[in-house]
């Protein structure tokens, strides 16, 4: 629709056209993509108590397992992943994941467990999840 001044002039109807648009679109998104990488990274300590978590909640599984099931359940650690009853479980994250004691905790039907505790290590710090002999509890700390 063309659109006449007083003057009798033609007058178009304001706009952008598509190429204008698209340039746009494409200088936003290279701005986009330069400002992600300059994003902060998610922290070191983060992501070491994330993995302590996993951790804890495996072994309480195993805890749980041994009770439901009425025989025990032994979990071992090793690398980034834990192992409960022979069954791989692998843990996300960059820390390692090593036994600090026995190399095997046991989990009674009763609850208790044979007692030990798993070293998290990340790039510069430590965390220890320790079960508890008698109780079978699972509790996470901060390793010395």
């Amino acid at each position: 629709m063309i659109w006449r001044s007083s003057r009798g002039r033609r007058c178009g109807i304001g706009g952008f056209t598509l190429l204008e648009t698209v340039v746009v679109v494409v200088v936003l998104g290279l701005m986009l993509t330069i400002l992600a990488g300059f994003a902060p990274r998610r922290p070191a300590r983060l992501e070491l108590a994330n993995t302590a978590d996993m951790v804890a909640a495996t072994l309480r599984l195993a805890r749980a397992r041994a009770i439901a099931a009425g025989r025990p359940v032994a979990v071992q650690a090793g690398g980034g992943a834990l192992v409960v009853d022979g069954v791989v479980r692998p843990l996300s994250g960059a820390a390692a994941v090593a036994m600090a004691g026995p190399p095997v905790i046991r989990f009674a039907p009763d609850g208790s467990a044979s007692g030990g505790a798993v070293r998290v290590t990340g790039t510069t710090q430590a965390m220890l999840v320790t079960v508890d002999w008698l109780t079978g509890r699972v509790a996470i700390s901060n390793a010395r």
